[in-house]
């Protein structure tokens, strides 16, 4: 409902042309791209016009068919994806370690490895510090276990390839270690001890959506304390829903 009381005809056509040129791969001319979006050639004459006039879109002059230029490229290249989700997922992330007394991470993957992107710290007097920029193996820690879990097998095949680790695994221990993937894939989350250090529980979410293009993994750890009888319901709880809100506020 609110979509249709704010809408804006010609800008509705305006995306349609440019996401079908997108996903066609290949110039198109007017009545092919008003067949391609459901549109009639006079609905789209002016938008095609426009567009080109502010460059972004080329028109060959010999068969009249319509291409994207490169300024839509140039324009998101000026955007630094991991600038902007450090941007959007910091204040989230400050309000989670305050609620929750916890520091809190958020990993994604790069270079094949599992990196720290940004960490907002625990109010409380002991917490856990993970230096922003540090890098963990992808196979052998929770949130590299995460992103490789809702990466396409692709991309897990080619991560796990330049772990020296995987390349000891049986063919036993490889199926054993795909299964562990699948239910964390299907779970969206891993609520399990440490892979590194005796004595923290790390909880991670996914954020993002399975298998997409940008994902990435928040995290909160929790220290064992004597005496303590620890239930960590709530917690998971407020870190679902920041994860959530993070996908959201970042159009994951």
């Amino acid at each position: 409902m609110e979509k249709q009381k704010y809408a804006v005809p010609a800008l509705d056509k305006c995306f349609e042309i440019m996401e079908f040129l997108a996903s066609s791969g290949k110039a198109s001319t007017q009545a092919e791209i008003a067949k391609g979006i459901s549109r009639s050639t006079n609905q789209i004459y002016r938008i095609l016009v426009n567009l080109t006039e502010n460059g972004y879109l080329t028109r060959d002059e010999f068969n009249g068919k319509y291409a994207l230029s490169f300024k839509l490229y140039n324009l998101s290249r000026s955007i630094s994806p991991l600038d902007e989700i450090r941007k959007q997922a910091l204040p989230l992330m400050e309000d989670l370690a305050v609620r929750c007394q916890l520091s809190c991470q958020l990993f994604v993957l790069y270079q094949s490895q599992t990196m720290v992107l940004v960490q907002a710290k625990s109010p409380y007097c002991v917490s856990l510090n993970y230096a922003e920029g540090s890098r963990f193996s992808s196979l052998i820690s929770n949130p590299g276990n995460v992103l490789l879990a809702h990466s396409n097998k692709d991309v897990q095949q080619m991560i796990l390839r330049t772990e020296p680790s995987w390349q000891t695994f049986s063919e036993k221990e490889k199926r054993a270690f795909g299964n562990k993937l699948d239910t964390i894939a299907e779970a969206k989350q891993l609520d399990a001890s440490s892979q590194h250090i005796l004595g923290i529980t790390e909880s991670v979410c996914l954020v993002g959506q399975h298998e997409g293009k940008q994902i990435a993994a928040l995290m909160i750890s929790h220290l064992s304390h004597v005496n303590e009888v620890t239930d960590n319901r709530e917690n998971l709880t407020l870190l679902r829903e920041t994860a959530n809100r993070l996908t959201t506020n970042l159009g994951l």
